[in-house]
C-alpha cells in the first residue's frame, strides 16, 4: 500500500460522502463537503488516499488560534492499520501552518478506539456532554490538544 496525505480535492467529493454515510448516522452529503471547501479559511479537510483510493478523511473547523477537528472516518478495511494517525498528524501539521496552537474534538464516550488514538496524539479529556449524540442516545467527550503538547 503506497499512503499519501493531502487536501481533499472538488473531484472526491462523492468518494468523500460515500465514505462518510458509511460510518455515520448523520453524515455530511456531497453538498456539505462542497460547502465546506468552497470556504478555505474556514474549513480544512486531509485526505488519506492508496493511489486514487480515498482510505480517510479528517476535517478542521478554523478559527485561529482555535480549531475542531471534524468528520474523522477511516475505510472499514483499511482500519487497523496506523491511517487514522498519520492521517490525523498530517492534519494538525495543516493547522498549525494556519496558526492554530489549540484543538478539540468531540466523540462518543463508547469509541474506546478513537479515544486511544485522540489520546496518544496528546488530546486530553476535559469535558462531557450529556446525551450529546443520538441513533443511538451517547455522551459525548470533550477533548482538547493545547499548544506545547506533541502530536
Amino acid at each position: 500500500m503506497t499512503l499519501s496525505f493531502r487536501r481533499l480535492g472538488e473531484d472526491e467529493l462523492d468518494a468523500a460522502a460515500a465514505l462518510e454515510a458509511s460510518h455515520f448516522s448523520h453524515p455530511w452529503g456531497r453538498e456539505d463537503f462542497a460547502d465546506a471547501l468552497k470556504k478555505e479559511e474556514r474549513y480544512l479537510f486531509h485526505a488519506a488516499f492508496d493511489g486514487e483510493k480515498l482510505l480517510g478523511l479528517a476535517g478542521l473547523v478554523l478559527c485561529p488560534p482555535e480549531a475542531e477537528l471534524t468528520n474523522v472516518s477511516v475505510a472499514a478495511d483499511a482500519r487497523r492499520r496506523g491511517i487514522a494517525g498519520r492521517l490525523l498528524k498530517s492534519l494538525l501539521e495543516a493547522g498549525r501552518g494556519c496558526g492554530i496552537s489549540e484543538f478539540t474534538l468531540e466523540v462518543r464516550a463508547g469509541n474506546t478506539p478513537a479515544i486511544a488514538l485522540y489520546e496518544s496524539l496528546g488530546f486530553v479529556c476535559e469535558g462531557r456532554r450529556k446525551d450529546f449524540y443520538r441513533d443511538p442516545k451517547e455522551d459525548a467527550l470533550i477533548y482538547w490538544l493545547r499548544e506545547g503538547k506533541d502530536a
